[in-house]
């Protein structure tokens, strides 16, 4: 039997350290929430598991992808507005744990995020961010990194 998001990987889904539950209704507009495979919402299926959770009113158009292999949600679902803060706002954090100015590892980039918002490690994901959370996030990063910056410099 293949699997399917009805039908999903009992390996797959044991992996997910913090599920979400499946989504019901939308946070955003309060309408029923469907799985939908991905060629209903980009027209074409994307990597080896095309399905997401997407709210039933078209013009609410919020969405979240699955873990893949499971039926568990990815993150919160997003309308277009929090789906570009994410994607905008994700950099400032991944420059603290790789890339040329990275200083920390990835599990001290998430505790120190956490920190600053003042919200546990466990709930740290962007994909659980509001809009609103994500500006926090990255102006919480950047602060990171200007402090970091300046502590290497003046111990120079």
């Amino acid at each position: 039997m293949s699997k399917t998001p009805w039908n999903p990987s009992k390996k797959a889904t044991a992996r997910v350290k913090a599920p979400l539950p499946a989504p019901i209704a939308c946070p955003n507009c309060g309408d029923d929430v469907a799985i939908v495979h991905h060629n209903d919402v980009y027209g074409r299926a994307y990597g080896d598991w095309p399905w997401l959770y997407r709210c039933a009113d078209n013009d609410c158009d919020s969405y979240v992808g699955m873990h893949p292999f499971t039926n568990i949600p990815l993150g919160t679902l997003a309308d277009p507005s929090t789906r570009e803060a994410r994607k905008a706002c994700k950099p400032s954090f991944e420059a603290l744990w790789k890339g040329e100015a990275a200083f920390l590892s990835r599990k001290q980039a998430y505790q120190a995020l956490a920190s600053q918002l003042g919200i546990p490690v466990k709930e740290c994901h962007f994909a659980w961010f509001s809009a609103a959370t994500c500006l926090q996030a990255r102006e919480a990063c950047e602060r990171l990194m200007q402090n970091h910056q300046v502590t290497e410099t003046t111990e120079r």
